[in-house]
């Protein structure tokens, strides 16, 4: 349960935010490392390159699969929920791949809260699932009243990182 709990964290954060994606899976960056003879700038810049390709290749693969819908029946969340878990099992791990250079803490902060939003939106739409379309609906429904406005979506972009990290 507790595995089936992340994925669907995963899921409805990707149907909450992630409006869009493609076909396509790009293949996830490498390690970015950060050189003594890079600026501090440069390091960021880097690492916000890296974090956005991943996101970018993970809204694609949402787009995909949900056709960038938020607001999906109960049945096609729960037909798309392996599918949405294992893409964000991926972005997790390739996402952990990348070296966060001691210059870009900051930006690898408000990714971490946004990230942990994120989960908590999922972790409240399966939730409701399992209690019936009723309850999902409920969900859905709180999630566009307030979702939208929470804290760390303004800070990842703030931060740096594209609109399309919103779909983990």
């Amino acid at each position: 349960m507790t595995r089936i709990r992340a994925i669907a964290i995963g899921v409805s954060c990707c149907f909450l935010v992630a409006a869009c994606s493609s076909a396509g899976h790009p293949a996830a960056p490498g390690p970015v490392p950060a050189s003594s003879s890079s600026s501090s700038s440069d390091a960021v810049q880097q690492y916000l390159t890296a974090v956005n390709a991943l996101c970018d290749g993970l809204e694609q693969s949402i787009t995909a699969l949900n056709g960038g819908q938020f607001d999906i029946p109960l049945k096609d969340f729960l037909a798309q929920l392996p599918q949405h878990t294992k893409l964000l099992g991926d972005f997790d791990r390739q996402l952990a791949a990348i070296v966060v250079p001691q210059a870009a803490a900051a930006q690898a902060r408000a990714l971490a809260t946004y990230i942990a939003f994120a989960n908590k939106l999922d972790a409240a739409r399966l939730r409701a699932a399992r209690q019936g379309a009723a309850a999902y609906q409920r969900e859905i429904d709180a999630e566009k009243k307030s979702a939208a406005s929470d804290p760390s979506i303004a800070a990842l972009g703030a931060a740096g990182f594209s609109q399309s990290c919103q779909a983990r």
